[in-house]
């Protein structure tokens, strides 16, 4: 089968010279279908982003591009911006960076492309229910978001479908579905360039892989030939972090204060029926619940009720014996201390500040004698250089904004932490130590912490305490 992409000689440098991205060579068959996996922060989103022109400022592209006979100089960003729509078509990581938030969703999908099939039809092909076209994005879940993107590039005909991350937050029913999907596009002829951390997807859609590690290209060959038998340590140490190998934690200890509890919680948006109906959980000092459930069936919408943030229709919330929707005053006094790690981290960072900037800010709301210390601590145990702080949110990795959110909440020292699929962004290695991490870190500080998630495996080795939508 010819190739109908080739990469040659691609590095990516930073704005102060530095290659993060070395010398990476592959070619895509029309039909084909490539997988970059790798270590998260380390590159496989800025190959996407060179591809498409879409270097954060600063950041330059060398190595040429053949695309259908034609080829481009990949530092000429202007020129392969011209391939947009037509020829390449970008799903990105975040849904937020490509769903405009003053439209419907159905308005959306009307205007994109020329294809003439009816909105409700392009909803159902992502298993999207109808009613979603009178949504706006901050409606949806992260799941449904991430659906309505594809959905959205179902509607282009671009012969390039490159998609970052297309199964993020996806219950595994909804994966399958998707996954289905890619391959039906790929029978169809289109060459499908995807970045993943999910094993399961790699091995069902079969195609290439390429791996990659700090920049630097470990294998690239058949799915099959490189997860069966493969041949670099990086390779081996992804694949043995799946987590159905992981060692069950043992059961959380019981009889410690409360720190959480939620007593008949029932749920819902305005003008819906009930989301969630007579939820009862409690959550003690050191321990770790964890919740999963479908897309869309309310685990987010759960988690920010938990934490304050959506009142609910009938039942309570208590922190420590506080009802954060009535006793308004003790409510705020606590707020810093009931935290969310977000499904989408760069939400919490403000785009055009640097990090440093953001960090030194976050200093003076929980003032701390020990504040410098405990930041350059936590850049370590995290595996964060802090040369990152010096960029902006917008030239760091999905893992790497994952974990500097997971580190800003624990200066705030909290008592409580919603994460909402915070492993969602990181490669499989990374996730292992990052879990372990967390779960060290809840252990010896005494937090309470909620896993949101749809992996589980995952959380069955994380705590035997489980909540399932």
């Amino acid at each position: 089968m010819s190739a109908a992409l080739v990469l040659q000689g691609l590095t990516i440098y930073d704005g102060s010279g530095k290659p993060l991205v070395r010398n990476i060579d592959f070619s895509l068959p029309s039909g084909g279908i490539l997988t970059i996996i790798g270590e998260s922060g380390g590159g496989k989103s800025l190959i996407a982003q060179a591809l498409m022109g879409l270097l954060p400022p600063g950041f330059r592209a060398v190595g040429a591009l053949l695309w259908q006979g034609r080829t481009f100089d990949l530092g000429n960003p202007q020129a392969l911006q011209g391939l947009w729509a037509s020829d390449f078509l970008l799903v990105p990581q975040e849904p937020g960076a490509a769903l405009d938030p003053t439209q419907r969703l159905g308005r959306m999908l009307a205007q994109t492309g020329h294809i003439p099939v009816p909105v409700q039809e392009s909803l159902a092909a992502v298993d999207l229910p109808a009613r979603c076209a009178a949504a706006y994005p901050f409606q949806l879940s992260g799941g449904m978001a991430q659906r309505a993107l594809i959905a959205s590039a179902l509607r282009l005909e671009a012969p390039l479908l490159i998609a970052d991350e297309p199964t993020k937050g996806l219950d595994p029913q909804r994966l399958e579905d998707v996954a289905d999907l890619l391959l039906r596009l790929s029978r169809q002829g289109r060459s499908l360039l995807l970045i993943s951390h999910d094993r399961h997807l790699v091995r069902r859609l079969q195609g290439s892989v390429l791996v990659l590690a700090d920049g630097c290209l470990q294998e690239f060959g058949p799915s099959d030939t490189v997860l069966a038998a493969p041949q670099s340590a990086y390779t081996r140490a992804w694949l043995d972090a799946d987590p159905a190998t992981w060692v069950p934690c043992s059961a959380c200890a019981v009889d410690t204060p409360l720190v959480l509890a939620a007593h008949g919680l029932s749920l819902g948006h305005s003008g819906c029926p009930d989301l969630l109906n007579n939820i009862d959980l409690h959550l003690t000092q050191g321990m770790i619940l964890g919740i999963s459930g479908p897309s869309g069936c309310g685990k987010s919408s759960l988690g920010n009720s938990l934490l304050g943030l959506l009142p609910p229709r009938r039942g309570s919330v208590s922190w420590g014996g506080i009802d954060p929707y009535r006793d308004l005053t003790s409510a705020q006094r606590l707020r810093r201390r009931y935290q969310k790690l977000h499904q989408d981290p760069t939400a919490v960072f403000i785009p055009h500040r640097t990090l440093s900037a953001q960090f030194q800010y976050l200093s003076t709301l929980a003032p701390q004698p020990d504040y410098a210390e405990r930041l350059s601590a936590g850049l370590d145990r995290l595996k964060l250089s802090a040369k990152l702080l010096e960029r902006f949110p917008s030239e760091i990795s999905g893992g790497e904004a994952q974990r500097l959110a997971l580190l800003r909440l624990l200066l705030l020292n909290p008592a409580v932490i919603v994460a909402d699929e915070p492993t969602s962004r990181l490669d499989p290695i990374l996730q292992r130590e990052t879990i372990s991490l967390l779960h060290e870190i809840v252990t010896e500080e005494k937090i309470g912490a909620i896993f949101i998630s749809h992996e589980m495996e995952l959380i069955y080795s994380l705590t035997e305490n489980i909540i399932i939508l």
